[in-house]
């Protein structure tokens, strides 16, 4: 098997693991460990609070160990973590314990996703970059799918939550094993010339010729991160609200559970073909036309009559999720390169670790008015303006020393221009 294929399959498994077993399934097994354990549902939702803490805080460890250690071993590295975290979950009684538990699983999530996967598939398929990427989110996007199974079927089956535990920690240090035999650093670009001769010749993503540093304070970071960050926020608010608003129509949490598994669907199929479209399309519309259709589905959830046209709201949510949460990465790609594209994903994650005051937000209008519409209006302005501000404002950096228009790297081509 070709060595960048192996990179490929290796890093798709350790998101989809990663997805499966942290955001996704925790929930569930909250539920089990709340009524043996008596904790509160309080202290239960800290917890979660933790996990989404410590991967946002934990984001800009990858950029500098990629640097020092190299993308394998930090992705070796955060699976161990991962696995030391399940470990500890699986023999704590006190709750404070857990807490240290649910931080080292948000830890281990960052080292292994996506922050280094960005990194390794930009290098690794320089010319199909966005679709592979895409392929990577839809695959890391199907652990949402499959995590609540696998709890069910241990957890759930046997009502034994320190198994379910012991199995994961298990599993995390056979997918570090597999990340250390699978996963090959690639050589970054020395230079921005040396990157401009190469674009040249092979069609692929010009290197911007920006430090870090000067990245981060370019005009075009800070909407991305502004606009990638409403996103996040509005996804996590709306996954803890959308059970119990549909159930607040009169139908009970089923149909709600429905509604979550098709906005799940949805966005797990719509990441994959985003990233082809991409190749096409310029990134930036797809980014816009992700973001109304998601501040359109707000609406109409918002104002939904019944639960067909609410779980209609869910699908055209998740479709517009997809769209806008692959595109804004590829144009992290796009505007500042293959060399600084895992350091500018890390930043994104660093910045969206706001999204947990989403749900905050929610239930407290939810408290004070009794029923989550004002904050899902709220949610839909947000997405709205961000894609306004995509509109009039989002605009490529030019490249240092370049003689590049702004437009040339939003452009679906991936031939650019040489520097003059």
């Amino acid at each position: 098997m070709p060595r960048n294929a192996q990179v490929m399959i290796a890093a798709s498994l350790a998101f989809f693991f990663v997805t499966a077993t942290t955001f996704t399934s925790l929930g569930y097994v909250l539920y089990i460990m709340v009524d043996q354990l008596d904790w509160s549902a309080a202290a239960a939702g800290f917890s979660f609070a933790l996990l989404g803490l410590a991967c946002g805080l934990a984001s800009p460890l990858p950029p500098y160990l990629m640097k020092t250690i190299g993308t394998r071993l930090t992705m070796v590295l955060g699976a161990l973590v991962l696995a030391g975290g399940f470990a500890m979950a699986s023999v704590i009684n006190d709750l404070n314990f857990f807490f240290v538990a649910t931080s080292l699983m948000g830890a281990g999530f960052t080292l292994l996703a996506p922050s280094p996967a960005v990194y390794l598939l930009a290098n690794w398929f320089p010319r199909t970059s966005s679709r592979m990427i895409g392929f990577y989110f839809m695959v890391g996007s199907s652990g949402g799918i499959a995590g609540p199974l696998i709890v069910s079927a241990i957890a759930g089956a046997t009502g034994d939550w320190r198994l379910h535990w012991m199995v994961m920690a298990v599993a995390a240090a056979v997918l570090g094993l597999i990340c250390f035999v699978c996963i090959r650093d690639t050589e970054a670009v020395a230079t921005t010339a040396q990157t401009q001769e190469d674009t040249e010749a092979s069609g692929t993503i010009a290197d911007s010729g920006y430090t870090v540093r000067q990245a981060l304070l370019t005009r075009t970071f800070l909407i991305l991160a502004v606009i990638l960050t409403v996103v996040q926020t509005v996804v996590t608010a709306t996954h803890s609200l959308l059970v119990a608003h549909i159930a607040n129509l009169g139908h009970g949490a089923a149909p709600g559970a429905i509604a979550m598994s098709l906005l799940a669907f949805a966005g797990t199929g719509t990441k994959g073909v985003t990233g082809a479209i991409c190749e096409r399309v310029s990134p930036r519309l797809i980014l816009i036309g992700g973001l109304v259709l998601q501040a359109l589905a707000m609406a109409l959830l918002s104002y939904a009559p019944g639960v067909a046209i609410a779980i209609a709201a869910a699908i055209v949510f998740g479709a517009g999720w997809g769209m806008a949460w692959l595109s804004g990465h590829i144009l992290l790609l796009r505007y500042f390169g293959a060399r600084l594209a895992g350091t500018m994903t890390a930043m994104v994650t660093t910045a969206s670790t706001l999204a947990v005051f989403g749900p905050i937000g929610a239930g407290r209008v939810a408290d004070v008015t009794g029923t989550y519409a004002p904050a899902i209006v709220v949610f839909s302005g947000l997405l709205l303006a961000a894609a306004i501000i995509a509109l009039l404002f989002l605009k490529a950096p030019r490249p240092l020393g370049a003689a590049q228009s702004e437009d040339t790297q939003d452009a679906p081509a991936l031939k650019l221009e040489p520097a003059e």
